[in-house]
């Protein structure tokens, strides 16, 4: 039964890689945009092959520096760790975001550019030198204007997408079936 179960989680790991890191970026930018009610973004090709110069930029400078250019919000991450995890390391900002004291917050704002309602287009960069991954995230229209965000940042509904989690527990279970059968 074990070899059963090792193999269909194999094959469901699998399953889940999808195109390349732009692609699996914006699916989880999108996750987490649809918990609060936000519309997915699109992904820029253009604008994530700009990401990714700058990010392998960041990378020579073995540093994080924000651009000083202007018409986007950017979230920047170096991280050792898989370079999703930067998504996810932003979006836990919320944990911190006051829905009742909507407001720009060091503390907040990747959370609060990655959620940003208004903001529709997407494009990220990824470069990794001598084991460490540089991620450039970038939002347009841009985000985390201080008169707009009660407007622009609500509350997680909860509807989370539970799929995945189903997906595995579907399989267990028709391993288990097998194995008794």
């Amino acid at each position: 039964m074990v070899k059963i179960i090792l193999i269909l989680l194999a094959i469901y790991g699998f399953a889940q890689i999808d195109g390349g890191f732009p692609e699996d970026a914006l699916a989880r930018h999108n996750e987490h945009r649809k918990n609060h009610g936000c519309p997915d973004l699109k992904l820029d090709s253009d604008l994530s092959n700009e990401c990714e110069a700058y990010a392998k930029t960041l990378a020579g400078k073995g540093k994080l520096e924000p651009t000083k250019l202007d018409g986007y919000t950017e979230n920047l991450c170096m991280t050792i760790k898989k370079p999703l995890e930067c998504i996810e390391s932003w979006y836990m900002e919320k944990n911190l975001y006051d829905y009742n004291a909507p407001r720009l917050s060091s503390e907040t704002e990747h959370f609060t550019a990655m959620i940003w309602k208004a903001s529709n287009t997407l494009g990220i960069g990824l470069f990794t030198k001598d084991e460490n991954h540089y991620v450039v995230a970038r939002y347009k229209p841009k985000g985390n204007i201080k008169s707009e965000f009660k407007e622009n940042i609500p509350k997680a509904t909860g509807n989370a997408d539970h799929s995945k989690s189903f997906c595995l527990a579907v399989l267990i279970l028709v391993a288990v079936f097998i194995e008794r059968n």
